[in-house]
């Protein structure tokens, strides 16, 4: 009696198909046509890891980064004076000068990732961003991850989360006008697109602002992250007691 429900829980498991390596979904691997078959993840990790950089580890908000980001800019101050910090500078400032015009959100689906992120530049400059706060962001992102003990310490992750970073500082276009009603009176009328933060776009700008930070990352995130000790406590990760968060999975539907 054993061995026939152990072969008929295999024969159901043959049948329904290799499940998604994250601990606890359960969901069928994705194989979405015209793409490469995922041989271990379901759809929704896939599309996890293509917005946040990892499979499994959420993306870091705003709130967890800004302590580091003013700890980044306090080095930043203190050590205008370094060459790497120049040459950081100097390239990024190169990189908005040279982005080209700014393309509306609503005429960049379709387009090639790297020009989206070349886009994605020209937005930051015509906003005004200065390549400081795009070099604090970059060491800031990585000194948290380094900081968290619970990070995800791969490069894509780091990548994408400091250009999410960035991306939010000047994602979308926004119009605003007036429309005439039929009774003649004059209505304002305004639209926001927003492009979308994930795929290569991320990879392609996070490739970008860490080939600028690389040489100052070594010699400026120690220093980070001693600072956010001292001005903000440690991080959670390091108070007793602390504890891998679980992992949030998604609802699972009726038949899956």
């Amino acid at each position: 009696m054993r061995k026939d429900r152990m072969n008929a829980i295999n024969h159901h498991q043959h049948q329904a198909g290799p499940r998604c390596a994250i601990l606890g979904c359960g969901r069928p691997v994705a194989a979405p046509k015209h793409r490469p078959v995922q041989q271990f993840h379901c759809v929704y990790h896939v599309q996890r890891k293509a917005r946040h950089g990892s499979h499994w580890h959420p993306g870091y908000r705003a709130a967890d980064l800004k302590p580091y980001v003013k700890c980044a800019e306090s080095w930043l101050k203190a050590n205008a004076g370094h060459p790497l910090a120049f040459a950081a500078w100097q390239e990024l400032n190169v990189k908005l000068a040279m982005a080209g015009p700014v393309d509306p959100a609503m005429n960049l689906r379709g387009r090639s990732p790297a020009y989206r992120a070349q886009v994605a530049f020209a937005r930051l400059r015509e906003a005004n961003i200065n390549p400081d706060r795009l070099i604090a962001i970059c060491l800031a992102t990585a000194a948290l991850i380094e900081d968290d003990r619970g990070s995800h310490r791969v490069r894509e992750f780091r990548i994408v989360q400091a250009a999410k970073a960035v991306h939010r500082l000047a994602s979308g276009t926004h119009r605003s006008w007036n429309i005439e009603t039929r009774d003649g009176r004059m209505v304002p009328y305004t639209l926001h697109a927003y492009p979308r933060s994930s795929g290569l776009v991320m990879r392609r700008l996070g490739e970008a602002l860490e080939k600028a930070c690389e040489g100052l990352a070594s010699v400026a995130i120690p220093a980070i992250i001693a600072a956010r000790r001292h001005r903000y406590g440690p991080h959670p990760s390091h108070l007793p007691g602390w504890r891998q968060a679980p992992m949030k999975l998604p609802t699972r539907r009726v038949g899956e």
